[in-house]
């Protein structure tokens, strides 16, 4: 039998013990303080074709009104040279290392040959550490460096490409001959006299910049989301509902920073009220601006086969934007709001490859997919609206190239925004790492697409301003959306 542990003894192991679990908790909480861990793995970016190309992505940065990242470009390059110069010298310290181990073995005199060993250690271990401190370095100038975009995208003005549903004459004035009524003038006014819009008290409630749909009001959202998700899946798009709160690194990674380039606040950040200080999330947490990010993440750390490409998605969220706008005409009622339904479509295709079957659709192609269907669903709706292929300077830092469609809204007398459509080419899957087998040697990075759907608070305001009889004091419901209306063709006063 063991012997009793005298009591001198055990009062200091008890005292050793509390003293790890107090510096362990303390450690905990300077690593939860100063830098947590990720949940990514570091970003694999295109080094080499930076350095290649310089002047390509400097101009990149110039059209995108980026000078500071652009002033980057050249001393990324140096820094990456100096890297590969110092990871040559590890290499031939760990030559010489490796030669004088296998004398070790035969020599007689050992004590020189293990000194030798030892400085070189040292030599080495300097040599890794200011390769570390390169490429940490390297990593958080290429973190800021966007995407590139086309030889033809337009510089500085957005490019008119084609108008949907034309009006029989100027937009702010046009009619609806067919179905006797004209057009209104402002949704809030129309959405509070048919009571199926409250700002009131949702500003006592939440705030500036919040709503409450109300009745035929709420059927209208959910029939367009419907109506959204039945056009998606008809053309291969598979529905998901994907969470709402992301770690903030997957919305970096997305290319969504946390404040605009006016420096205005984009992300909600969360904290856990009540949650445990040490914990892994606390304060690590972000609500999404959009379903694109939940959805590029769900393909973190994946790899499809290309017989899989495109991988179509379409998912449904409330989607969170901390910034909107100063307040004025522009901000009035729901076009610009800090919470909202939307629906988002994403897709994953194949990078160009040689060894790529042939007729694999590309991006171009897919991104040409995605503004056809929002072409379709906007026709759908019969709102007047124009499609644009946005200037460079408008593009954020993922998007290689993009699409905007701008329905007329009589009350704001100018184009809104209702649909997006971006191809980020391999901007976001080298930060997700979310690759395409080509073949059985072939591991290649995907590129991603992403485009809205449905925006239903600017797609609510389309149609409550464009569809209002003044006559009878009610909104044409378009055809599309009847049968979620138990077939009624007018929304009138609740």
């Amino acid at each position: 039998m063991q012997a009793p542990m005298p009591r001198s003894a055990q009062c200091a192991q008890q005292w050793r013990s509390r003293y790890r679990h107090i510096t362990s908790s303390s450690r905990l909480r300077n690593i939860s303080s100063k830098k947590q861990p990720s949940a990514l793995a570091v970003p694999h970016f295109n080094i080499k074709h930076l350095v290649a190309n310089q002047e390509l992505y400097i101009t990149s940065c110039n059209v995108r009104r980026l000078p500071h990242v652009a002033d980057t470009i050249p001393l990324i390059a140096e820094l990456y040279a100096t890297a590969n110069a110092l990871r040559k010298d590890r290499t031939a310290v760990y030559t010489q290392r490796k030669n004088l181990q296998i004398k070790l073995r035969a020599a007689k005199d050992k004590i020189p040959i293990l000194e030798q060993l030892g400085k070189l250690k040292d030599t080495g271990n300097v040599v890794d550490a200011r390769i570390e401190d390169l490429d940490g370095k390297i990593r958080e100038y290429m973190d800021q460096v966007p995407n590139l975009i086309p030889d033809n995208c337009p510089r500085d003005e957005e490019r008119v490409v084609k108008y949907l549903c034309p009006p029989p004459s100027d937009p702010a004035e046009a009619k609806r001959c067919d179905d006797g009524f004209v057009q209104a003038v402002d949704h809030v006014d129309i959405g509070v006299q048919l009571g199926i819009i409250d700002l009131t008290t949702a500003s006592n409630v939440s705030g500036h910049a919040f709503y409450y749909l109300l009745g035929d009001g709420a059927v209208l959202e959910q029939a367009l989301v419907q109506y959204a998700l039945e056009k998606a899946r008809r053309r291969g798009f598979k529905m998901m509902i994907p969470p709402s709160i992301v770690r903030r690194e997957f919305a970096h990674a997305c290319g969504f920073r946390p404040r605009d380039t006016n420096g205005e606040q984009q992300i909600y950040n969360i904290t856990v009220a009540g949650g445990e200080p040490d914990s892994c999330d606390e304060g690590r947490l972000c609500l999404t601006g959009t379903a694109e990010i939940p959805l590029a993440a769900w393909a973190n750390d994946r790899s499809f086969d290309i017989s899989e490409c495109p991988v179509k998605m379409v998912g449904v969220s409330r989607s969170y934007r901390a910034e909107a706008g100063s307040r004025g005409r522009d901000t009035r009622g729901i076009y610009r709001v800090h919470e909202f339904t939307k629906v988002e479509l994403f897709s994953w295709v194949a990078a160009p490859n040689e060894a790529a079957p042939e007729g694999t659709p590309t991006s171009d192609h897919m991104l040409e997919e995605l503004r056809e269907l929002q072409e379709d669903i906007i026709s759908g709706l019969g709102l007047h609206a124009r499609v644009l292929e946005m200037q460079g300077s408008d593009l954020g830092a993922s998007a290689y190239r993009k699409y905007d469609i701008e329905a007329w809204m009589p009350g704001r007398q100018n184009w809104g925004e209702v649909t997006s459509a971006s191809n980020c080419t391999d901007y976001q899957s080298r930060r997700l790492h979310t690759r395409v087998k080509v073949d059985a040697k072939t591991l290649a990075y995907a590129h991603t697409l992403n485009g809205t759907a449905m925006a239903v608070p600017r797609v609510i305001v389309a149609i409550l301003e464009n569809y209002y009889d003044h006559e009878r004091k009610a909104v044409w419901i378009p055809k599309p959306l009847r049968k979620y209306f138990d077939d009624r063709a007018w929304i009138e006063r609740q």
